[in-house]
């Protein structure tokens, strides 16, 4: 299955981990932070100004474009997105695209008490982190009709 990662850059050594293990078990994996195959974006080239900078004027720089534009088409490729808790409005919002656009969306992570919403009964699943990757790759391989 095609995976597409959704978490925050604070979760990058996480993000690189559930990576290896979905690649391990077979899947194809897009993983925000790993150059090569795509452009990465991190905060820090942009730094110098990002002060400067509100909603729209960000939006306008050609490199946050490229991100966008990066990501969407990630997304896009994607047959499912695992979005890696904890995250922010960026990983949200693309869980919530691809959901959109009929995606499977798998919820993953640590969940802090009192850190919820409704919202993430859009989810074909949610796991914890200490168990819920083993569960999280047994559903994977049902949906591909592989053996568990």
């Amino acid at each position: 299955m095609r995976i597409y990662l959704a978490t925050s850059w604070k979760n990058e050594s996480v993000a690189r981990a559930v990576a290896a293990w979905l690649r391990a078990d077979k899947h194809e994996v897009d993983c925000f932070c790993e150059e090569g195959n795509r452009f990465v974006f991190r905060w820090t080239d942009i730094a110098d100004d990002l002060m400067e900078h509100d909603a729209v004027t960000f939006l306008e720089d050609p490199r946050v474009q490229r991100a966008f534009l990066e990501d969407k088409k990630w997304i896009d490729w994607s047959q499912a997105v695992v979005m890696i808790m904890p995250c922010g409005r960026s990983a949200h919002l693309e869980a919530g695209y691809a959901k959109g656009k009929g995606k499977h969306l798998f919820i993953w992570g640590e969940f802090a008490k009192g850190e919820f919403d409704v919202m993430y009964g859009f989810a074909d699943g949610v796991y914890r982190s200490l168990h819920g990757i083993g569960e999280l790759l047994s559903v994977l391989r049902r949906l591909e009709g592989r053996p568990e």
